[in-house]
């Protein structure tokens, strides 16, 4: 049985790993990952890149205000006065973006401050405005009631950053739980696209069997539960194969291409001020403790726990998806048992980001970690935290059982299934081929 297996998965695996569409792909999609997430960083910083720059007239009669809006990169103020219910034939008349009423100086009064502009203002426009006039009037308070400004500036800056240290059998370790969190939850994503990456795969690749009749030819040399786990080990070993590659690519094209993007693309004065800055920041505290935390991570327990979840999710889904390809005989009759199937996997993803950061060893994320259905996303996010070695060692064993078990089932739904044509396929038929000894 085992080499029949064999057979299947390599035919799986050499089939695949051949397209044309796999190696494409497997190389292309690093770099395209590298550029998106590149050009994203890029345009972060030059927000304002292509943007003329917006002259915006400042109605003040009082003139309290004059100079006390600095111009931007991408703004400049121009201060005068402009009479009541005239606002309209202004910015008709003149050659401004936008005109900006402050109605007198006092703080109240700024409450009721409008901007007129000839489309939709921007909202980045609103807020630098909003906070230009902001401190003004804090300003101005603070002065009226005989405080320095100075003196708020150094009181506002106060922050707290608290230092989490793990007690251990091995002594004191500094943790950082902002790193803890992203790591688990990269992880988790991760498993959670691989899932369903591959599993679409298994079911994609079993209907079409089953459609070209091509099955009906291999049934005759192998049975239907070692082609199911042929099937699904070798597009698991494509998986691995293909995500492999990608990481190492990605680790390769990341520095150039991100490099290229900021020198040839000429970064602005403002960038290159703001990058200046994000240096001088990483040598801070909270910086300091978040690379001193990752320093201590133990990645080589975290990488092996991280494929066995990869993997093991991947088969506990896989024998699902295989069991729905051999039941339908294309892919729209699927979406029915889809959704009960992946339901689990998504409120698995979505609680992770709530609930389990929040309390990583309670009671909701240790039974939610110990289920086979959502156990690969939720034990990945807790994993960081330091999760007890008997609830990783259940979660462990509990995953291998509902694979055995699901494995079961599949096999059952796909030694009927996969020859069955032409019939629409419910649940009552389902189980009763699962049942059935025939």
């Amino acid at each position: 049985m085992l080499h029949k297996i064999f057979l299947v998965t390599q035919r799986e695996f050499i089939t695949r790993v051949r397209k044309k569409s796999f190696i494409v792909m497997t190389l292309v999609a690093p770099l395209l990952i590298v550029l998106f997430y590149g050009l994203i960083f890029y345009f972060a910083i030059n927000k304002d890149i292509g943007a003329s720059k917006k002259k915006i007239y400042v109605s003040d009669k009082s003139g309290n205000y004059v100079g006390k809006i600095k111009n931007s990169e991408s703004m400049e103020f121009t201060f005068g006065f402009v009479e009541q219910e005239k606002e309209q034939q202004f910015l008709t008349d003149e050659d401004y973006y936008a005109l900006l009423v402050i109605p007198n100086t006092t703080p109240d009064s700024l409450k009721k401050v409008s901007l007129y502009t000839k489309d939709q203002a921007g909202l980045s426009t609103v807020l630098y405005i909003e906070k230009q006039l902001e401190n003004e009037v804090k300003n101005t308070l603070l002065k009226n009631n005989g405080i320095d400004a100075s003196t708020l500036k150094i009181i506002n800056q106060t922050s707290i950053n608290i230092s989490t240290i793990k007690v251990t059998e091995k002594g004191l370790e500094n943790g950082n739980v902002g790193a803890s969190t992203v790591l688990g939850y990269i992880g988790a994503i991760m498993i959670y696209m691989f899932i369903f990456m591959y599993g679409v795969q298994i079911m994609r690749g079993v209907i079409e069997e089953k459609s070209n009749r091509i099955v009906e030819v291999i049934i005759s040399s192998v049975k239907p539960f070692e082609l199911m786990m042929g099937k699904i080990t070798g597009i698991a070993l494509v998986g691995i194969t293909q995500f492999t590659i990608w990481i190492v690519l990605v680790s390769v094209f990341g520095s150039g291409v991100s490099g290229a993007i900021m020198s040839n693309m000429g970064m602005g004065a403002d960038a290159q001020q703001a990058l200046a800055q994000g240096g001088q920041a990483n040598s801070n505290g909270e910086i300091s403790e978040i690379m001193e935390a990752l320093i201590n991570f133990n990645f080589v327990y975290f990488i092996g726990m991280f494929l066995f979840y990869f993997i093991g999710g991947y088969l506990f889904y896989g024998a699902l998806f295989a069991a729905i390809g051999s039941a339908v005989d294309n892919e729209t009759d699927t979406q029915q048992f889809m959704l009960p199937i992946t339901m689990p996997l998504i409120f698995a993803l979505v609680i992770a980001q709530s609930a389990i950061t929040s309390d990583p060893n309670g009671t909701l994320a240790f039974w939610l970690s110990v289920i086979p259905f959502t156990s690969p996303v939720v034990m990945m996010v807790r994993l960081p935290f330091d999760v007890p070695t008997w609830q990783v060692v259940v979660s462990m064993i509990s995953l291998v059982i509902g694979f055995v078990f699901t494995t079961w089932i599949a096999g059952r739904i796909y030694r009927i299934g996969i020859l069955m044509y032409g019939k629409k396929p419910s649940y009552k038929l389902i189980a009763k081929w699962l049942f059935s000894k025939e």
